[in-house]
């Protein structure tokens, strides 16, 4: 049984797409190095975990949270702080970071997890704007010009070169992979399972014994705590952190990856993030433009297909198959011909007959 289960994951193409797509990350670097094009690719394996934990909470756990850049930059802050004021390494930082977005995760859904739709969204909307004013008007975090000076896993002496970029590069990559692990985990395994049973039908899953309240919760402080890590590596990889993190316009670019690539799946997640990823930094120059498009992009998205980016070729292997089912079909005028064809010579003379009784 074992051998059978190993052999039917050998032949799943999704599990070579993505050892294809690891294999070309971690190749990378040995044929192409270009420090800003790096830099883009730290945003997006930042994004990139970001994104798929925000995907596990609103998709796989049904909760329209907005808190994710509040837990990220609480984690941030706090491995910023201690980090120039007491001299913590960087993997203190990354663990120190995930312990407290996980911490933050069960302090904001342990009273509110029951909250639903838009009273939810409304009080983790109101989180990310708390946080924001209070890192801005504290003087102990550096009020608007934020903390600066944490260690980062980038040694010293090459910050700034090319050498410095694949470090980072590899960091981010391994961020990345470590999320895309726990959204896999979540997303297809026990929990998973169990919160989209919920989401079918709240009311039976509840009658077959499946405490919602309680896996939700645990989807919560998981995704949590891999937000407060990114928390970590944001602030060691810039060496500091400021009020921007809390961006409202980032976190409406965040959403509009998800909703753009896909929201239930982690390819769709991760399309959606390199998309508008490339979009946002190549047009810079576009100024507000640039957003624009992006709306105008997202608005197209949803209109036009059932799942995102990711949900496109199973629509149109769909569209095909109908098509080509309706061809194989005979249409009504050969029918209808083919019956005229069919008539005998009586039935003409009957229908003569009856003409001529009408001109009479």
């Amino acid at each position: 049984m074992p051998e059978l289960g190993l052999r039917r994951s050998l032949r799943n193409p999704e599990l070579w797409f993505w050892l294809a797509l690891v294999a070309l990350g971690v190749l990378l670097p040995t044929f192409y190095v270009d420090s800003y094009v790096y830099s883009v690719f730290v945003l997006f394996g930042m994004y990139g975990a970001i994104n798929l934990m925000w995907s596990l909470v609103i998709g796989t756990a049904g909760l329209l949270s907005f808190a994710t850049l509040a837990i990220v930059g609480v984690g941030a802050y706090t491995a910023a702080f201690l980090s120039i004021r007491h001299g913590l390494t960087w993997p203190e930082m990354f663990a120190l970071g995930a312990a407290v977005g996980a911490l933050l995760g069960a302090v904001v859904a342990l009273p509110t997890i029951r909250l639903r739709g838009v009273y939810f969204a409304l009080l983790t909307f109101g989180l990310v704007e708390l946080f924001q004013s209070y890192a801005a008007s504290s003087s102990s975090l550096g009020q608007a010009y934020g903390l600066f000076g944490a260690q980062s896993f980038v040694p010293a002496r090459y910050i700034g070169g090319q050498t410095g970029a694949v470090i980072a590069y590899y960091a981010a990559l391994a961020l990345l992979m470590f999320a895309f692990v726990v959204y896999m985990l979540v997303d297809r395994g026990h929990l998973g399972l169990l919160l989209r049973t919920a989401r079918e039908s709240e009311p039976v899953a509840r009658a077959i014994g499946i405490d919602v309240v309680r896996a939700r919760f645990a989807v919560f402080v998981i995704s949590s705590g891999v937000l407060g890590l990114v928390g970590g590596f944001y602030a060691a990889y810039y060496q500091g952190v400021s009020p921007s993190i809390f961006d409202f316009g980032q976190l409406l670019l965040l959403f509009a990856m998800i909703v753009i690539g896909g929201m239930g799946t982690a390819r769709g997640v991760l399309m959606g993030t390199a998309l508008l990823l490339f979009i946002d930094q190549h047009f810079q120059y576009a100024g507000a433009w640039r957003l624009i498009a992006i709306g105008v992009l997202m608005l197209v998205i949803t209109l036009t297909t059932d799942r995102g980016l990711d949900g496109i070729p199973a629509q149109l292997r769909a569209w095909l198959e109908t098509h080509r089912t309706r061809r194989s079909m005979p249409g009504r005028e050969p029918v209808e011909t083919a019956t005229r064809s069919a008539a005998t010579p009586l039935d003409a003379e009957v229908t003569a007959d009856a003409g001529k009784e009408q001109v009479t």
